[in-house]
């Protein structure tokens, strides 16, 4: 019989010792993730612009790229490009200071840029295009 109010008193004292626990574990976990909440957010969103704007380099020198041929003339950005971004500019002018290392010159850069947005600077990607031999010029 004493042992068994022994250990009715023990699992009282142990109840006694564990009251509070569950929400002192609550208050810990929720400051927890409070802190990775607001860590995570915003270098998730900077992972986020950065990819936006490798996305624009690599579409822009692809643009480019088709640019060249009809560079010749008045050049004017894809429907598609000028879609997915409408704030880009295209803009063409004649290299000089290349026009030496080639001799029949004719050397024009391509630019296309994108004005600065979001608090990010503003981003370009350039192409040095010299004209084909057998394109007279072009």
């Amino acid at each position: 019989m004493k042992n068994a109010v022994l250990r009715d008193s023990e699992v009282s004292r142990q109840d006694f010792l564990r009251r509070g626990a569950l929400l002192s574990d609550i208050i810990i976990s929720s400051i927890v993730t409070g802190v990775i909440a607001l860590s995570v957010g915003p270098a998730m969103s900077g992972i986020l612009r950065q990819q936006d704007r490798r996305r624009f380099e690599t579409l822009a020198l692809i643009e480019l790229g088709n640019q060249r041929w009809a560079a010749s003339g008045e050049v004017e950005l894809s429907q598609w490009f000028s879609e997915r971004y409408p704030d880009a500019i295209l803009m063409r002018e004649v290299s000089a200071e290349v026009d030496g290392l080639l001799p029949f010159g004719g050397a024009f850069r391509l630019t296309i840029e994108r004005p600065d947005r979001e608090g990010l600077p503003s981003q370009s990607v350039e192409m040095v295009v010299w004209p084909e031999a057998g394109r007279g010029g072009t």
